[in-house]
């Protein structure tokens, strides 16, 4: 028999009625909203698997793991890092709703984030998990800016010479910090998938008014999550079929 499968470590924010307090860990501490934003994540588990949710905040200022939760990575106790998260479109062939799963990240700065280790098995999964939606999945590059990328001039120009179909600011600079915090050789041995639901599509038009509602949709896509087609479900869909699970 081979080894358990290792612990998983999910950014962002635990989706509700998803990850249940540990079994016998006599955790009696603060409220889960509260335990969410700590430094060494909310622990909990899905199925079999052991899972740490850890919000990392927004933009460049992403939050350093705390002390616990660092040895635990360095360790090699944690085998998967998921960010299922929010994106802008930069293809124009992609709408509200579908999915791209990262094929590498890529850095508007143009410095080069940590290379990481990707699973192909996921393509199956996260196709069942598009299907089941109806919507499409697109395995492409991840762009991650600094800032909100609103205009259609602006996301086309980046498709056209990135390559990237999606745009986001978080995940670039989540790896660097980890690539300062790691050794390479203990960074290399994780698992990292990186999978974004659009909440914006490309503005048809030029006008103010095209581009101001794509600006909404993408503040929607943060602020309310719930529905069948937002990010709280996509979260508890993917990962109730993660491997393991």
């Amino acid at each position: 028999m081979g080894e358990p499968p290792g612990e998983i470590l999910f950014l962002r924010v635990p989706p509700l009625g998803l990850i249940e307090s540990a079994a016998g860990s006599g955790w009696r501490g603060p409220t889960r909203l509260t335990a969410a934003f700590a430094s060494n994540g909310f622990r909990g588990r899905v199925g079999e698997r052991s899972i740490t949710s850890f919000w990392i905040g927004m933009g460049r200022r992403v939050r350093e793991p705390g002390r616990q939760l660092l040895e635990r990575l360095r360790n090699g106790r944690i085998s998967d890092i998921i960010d299922i998260g929010c994106a802008g479109a930069l293809d124009p062939s992609l709408q509200r709703g579908d999915l791209v799963l990262s094929s590498g990240d890529v850095a508007f700065d143009g410095v080069v984030p940590a290379v990481v280790r990707r699973g192909p098995e996921l393509s199956s999964l996260l196709h069942d998990v598009a299907v089941s939606r109806g919507v499409t999945l697109r395995p492409a590059p991840i762009l991650t800016h600094e800032r909100l990328i609103a205009s259609r001039d602006e996301r086309i120009e980046l498709f056209d010479r990135t390559g990237c179909a999606a745009v986001q600011i978080e995940h670039v600079w989540f790896l660097r910090l980890l690539q300062s915090l790691l050794p390479d050789r203990t960074l290399e041995k994780i698992q990292v998938t990186h999978f974004v639901l659009i909440t914006d599509a490309v503005p048809r038009t030029h006008r103010r008014l095209a581009t101001a509602r794509s600006a909404w949709h993408a503040l929607v896509g943060y602020a309310l999550p719930g529905g069948s087609g937002g990010i709280a479900s996509l979260r508890r869909e993917v990962l109730s079929r993660w491997p393991g699970a």
